[in-house]
């Protein structure tokens, strides 16, 4: 039994030894990692094979509230799951994704607290057992995301993949607040999201959708434009070009379900806003 603690205890030691970790940089209050981080990013992708992903933390500054740097941390490790994604690299079944906020301890420079860590391994390392056992690895103790958290942002990375010109995408779950353009905050990742898959996709060129429910009058198209145009504007604000975007608002005019809707569903279903895709 002594001896088969030592080798499970041997073979932990040699996997830790040999996990490493990517830092990646935002510049302040920014979701998609900096211009230096990219580049870094576009080394690091070229000696990425045989590697797998173990686990992503955000961390943000102590400027804001605890709860946004919480919100802004966890959107941060969900845009680098999305950039890893996109490049299909591997990662691991039992991928940690975290979200710290300002809750470690903070370094002098600003600067270096806007960032994320991923920890990578050979998958060579990870693949070994002892006695049939899987290695375990310990979790640090803060909150882990749950898995629908990042189950929107994949898929539409996904759908944009596998569209082809002329395909309408949803964006799942952008949600808006009553009769307003304003977007509600938990919706806020989806925006990061479709602006991550612009930038790594630089031929990609879309027109964005706006939808209502529950007005029968086809004509009435000024609360869907505002929405559209909220997401249009978001996208030129982080430095994608006019000449890649259109907007427009269709109002109630191309419904999923008739009007009047049933019920609250089919409602949620027809305020939509979609993006179609113009080229790749």
């Amino acid at each position: 039994m002594k001896i088969r603690l030592f080798f499970i205890l041997f073979f932990y030691i040699i996997a830790l030894s040999a996990q490493d970790k990517l830092v990646l940089f935002f510049d302040f209050n920014q979701d998609i990692i900096n211009e230096k981080s990219q580049q870094d990013f576009c080394k690091w992708l070229e000696h990425s094979k045989g590697k797998e992903i173990l686990k992503i933390q955000g961390y943000c500054d102590s400027i804001d509230s605890n709860s946004y740097n919480k919100e802004l941390s966890f959107r941060r490790a969900n845009n680098v799951l999305a950039l890893l994604e996109f490049n299909k690299v591997p990662l691991s079944k039992k991928l940690e994704l975290y979200g710290l906020g300002e809750d470690f301890e903070q370094l002098k420079n600003q600067s270096d607290n806007r960032k994320v860590l991923v920890y990578y391994q050979d998958k060579i390392s990870i693949n070994k057992k002892t006695d049939n056992e899987n290695l375990v690895f310990e979790k640090d103790q803060v909150k882990e995301v749950p898995v629908n958290e990042t189950k929107n942002n994949i898929s539409l990375i996904e759908k944009v993949n596998n569209a082809k010109i002329g395909d309408l995408i949803k964006l799942e779950n952008l949600n808006f607040y009553f009769n307003s353009e304003r977007i509600i905050t938990e919706s806020e990742p989806i925006l990061s999201d479709l602006l991550q898959v612009l930038k790594m996709n630089p031929q990609l060129k879309i027109y964005i959708y706006g939808h209502i429910c529950c007005n029968e009058n086809p004509n009435d198209v000024k609360l869907s434009y505002r929405r559209s145009k909220f997401v249009f504007d978001y996208l030129i604000r982080n430095g994608i070009a006019t000449s890649r975007l259109g907007h427009r608002g269709f109002g109630s005019s191309r419904p999923i379900y008739a009007l009047p809707e049933k019920n609250e569903a089919e409602r949620i279903a027809n305020r939509r806003v979609e993006i179609l895709v113009v080229k790749k």
